[in-house]
């Protein structure tokens, strides 16, 4: 009778756990079946984003939800990083610049600037325009071909009545203008330094004094 009478209890001590265990497997198997195809959605968007952004070729590695970019150009790891870090659902986000080229690709710096517009400007206005921003387009080029290449853009202001300060002030304007141009056309910012004289260095026209130098660090 003893033996009958505890049948019951060895029973609920058998299926009491599988009632447990089983459930929370079947939970975690769930949570576990979707990661490769989270992976392989944030891939394919975290393509999707730099191509359109205009850095294509760019190799993409995702763990979980963690990316790591390869191949990336040496003058566009910020703006690739930015760029990711935008996608929904990435985490994390690691990139690898390609190594530096042994030599430059094409004219040198000096070269360029010879056969290109001045960097000039309007009186009293930092917009950069016409064949001045063309060449500044052409400098961008030239650096994101050249990725170990780093240049100084000087600003400059004409000699004219006011004060010191506002010179300097539209001297570091005019030289930001080409830095901002610069970045928007690829370039990191660490590559470019910037920096204003003022009035302190007029050339033999006013029109001609209110310019950009750009010149090889």
């Amino acid at each position: 009778m003893a033996s009958h009478a505890s049948r019951p209890g060895r029973l609920l001590s058998v299926w009491l756990p599988a009632v447990v265990v089983v459930p929370a497997l079947l939970a975690g198997l769930a949570l576990l079946w979707p990661a490769p195809r989270i992976a392989d959605d944030i891939a394919s968007r975290t393509s999707a984003a730099l191509a359109a952004a205009g850095l294509g070729g760019i190799g993409v590695a995702v763990s979980g939800r963690d990316v790591d970019l390869t191949a990336v150009p040496a003058d566009a790891l910020a703006r690739a990083r930015d760029v990711v870090e935008d996608v929904t659902g990435v985490r994390a986000v690691s990139a690898t610049a390609d190594p530096p080229t042994a030599s430059s690709t094409g004219p040198d710096l000096p070269t360029l600037l010879a056969g290109a517009a001045p960097v000039t400007f309007a009186a009293d206005s930092a917009a950069l325009l016409g064949p001045a921003a063309d060449t500044v387009t052409r400098v961008g080029r030239w650096l994101v071909a050249n990725p170990g290449a780093r240049v100084r853009l000087i600003g400059h202001a004409a000699d004219t009545p006011g004060p010191p300060s506002v010179a300097q002030a539209l001297s570091e304007q005019r030289a930001q203008a080409v830095g901002d141009a610069l970045r928007a056309g690829g370039v990191d910012p660490s590559r470019f330094a910037v920096a204003g004289r003022g009035n302190a260095d007029p050339l033999q026209t006013a029109a001609a004094s209110r310019r950009v130098e750009i010149s090889a660090q």
